[in-house]
């Protein structure tokens, strides 16, 4: 699957600014499966840098709580 984050700006990123699916899944308060349709509809950008575990910005996290009002 191709990154849905640009991989220069995640680079510039600090290893703080970064979650993990289940961190995102815990934030939002989603299953996994609702998680996993957020990333398909391209709702929530993710990167997987190694086409193994999906990684989130914290800042594109916060974008969309705002932006969802949740």
């Amino acid at each position: 699957m191709k990154s849905k984050i640009n991989s220069t700006k995640f680079e510039e990123i600090s290893v703080n600014d970064v979650l993990t699916s289940r961190e995102v899944e815990k934030i939002l308060k989603v299953s996994k499966d609702t998680l996993n349709l957020y990333c398909m509809k391209n709702i929530i950008p993710f990167t997987r840098p190694t086409m193994g575990k999906r990684y989130f910005l914290k800042s594109d996290l916060l974008k969309h709580i705002s932006k969802n009002q949740l």
